[in-house]
């Protein structure tokens, strides 16, 4: 299935207005985790891709959940507006706390990295149907309200549906109450295993992430630890939503571990007006050099 280049005319740029964008940021800024309408973004891959460079990103990588069928469309138009990027996708693991892992820069076209790529649409795709019909079961139908993306529908739509249904006061209360762990219709989902999702990830020429570790409801020392030992690559430190406290701690086990500082804004478009292209990044030591380890790994 391949995804059809859309893309507002408000976001367009020819590349003389791209570069000449480009030559206003003053300082280079990187943002390494995003979503669009291939999962549970409100915009095309190419719009985010745009509104990235609008943002004064230097380099960018779009980051669906569980699929990769944006990314094809955004690194074109990326190579036409001059925005350097990199290959992306989250992926959830099994885990006792909900642990999500950023793929970047890896080959999506490798065939055991397209076959984790398989198996969680179809995890996905079996949740969804439960769910719905868990939903039914409870009173709470979310059929005529439920927006699916494009290529992967998550827990994110369902909670929205849930909200615009008048079941939920917001996405918090959906998930908290409904859909998430301990939630009245709550499904679990088969998920790969941590150390297949980092094997695969690095098996196909990427660099592993863990993403937002600090929503994790679990001792943070042993998470990065356990997952440096299986090949982790970078912590997603600077992040939206992060405390300063909370960043300093993930950039301090990622430094401890040998690790790389990464920064994330987990862009979803009007669907998280809080989590802008670029709000999370800080001029600082350890994101210079993550910057200075991905041009040299991945020539951008």
């Amino acid at each position: 299935m391949l995804y059809v280049e859309t893309q507002p005319n408000s976001l367009r740029f020819s590349r003389k207005e791209a570069f000449a964008c480009a030559r206003t940021i003053n300082l280079p800024m990187f943002d390494l985790h995003s979503h669009s309408i291939c999962s549970d973004g409100s915009e095309t891959p190419e719009a985010v891709v745009s509104i990235a460079l609008k943002a004064g990103a230097d380099l960018f990588a779009l980051t669906d959940h569980d699929c990769v069928d944006g990314v094809d469309a955004a690194m074109r138009h990326a190579a036409n507006i001059g925005l350097p990027m990199l290959t992306g996708t989250e992926t959830e693991a099994e885990y006792h706390s909900t642990l999500h892992i950023l793929g970047l820069g890896m080959d999506i076209h490798e065939f055991g990295f397209e076959k984790l790529m398989k198996k969680q649409e179809q995890c996905r795709e079996e949740r969804n149907e439960k769910l719905e019909k868990r939903l039914r079961e409870v009173g709470m139908d979310v059929s005529p309200t439920l927006e699916r993306s494009m290529f992967c529908t998550t827990r994110a739509n369902f909670a929205a549906a849930l909200v615009k249904a008048g079941y939920a006061a917001d996405m918090d209360d959906a998930f908290n109450r409904i859909v998430g762990k301990g939630g009245i219709a709550y499904i679990k989902q088969e998920h790969p295993s941590p150390k297949e999702i980092i094997s695969a990830i690095n098996n196909a020429g990427g660099v592993a992430v863990a993403a937002h570790p600090m929503k994790m409801q679990c001792d943070p020392r042993a998470l990065i630890a356990e997952l440096a030992e299986l090949g982790l690559w970078g912590v997603e430190a600077y992040y939206y939503s992060a405390t300063p406290g909370e960043t300093r701690l993930f950039s301090s086990l990622a430094r401890q571990h040998g690790l790389f500082v990464t920064c994330g804004s987990d862009f979803h478009g009007s669907r998280r007006p809080a989590a802008k292209i670029g709000c999370c990044y800080k001029e600082c030591d350890d994101l210079k050099r993550t910057r200075a380890a991905i041009n040299k790994r991945f020539n951008v």
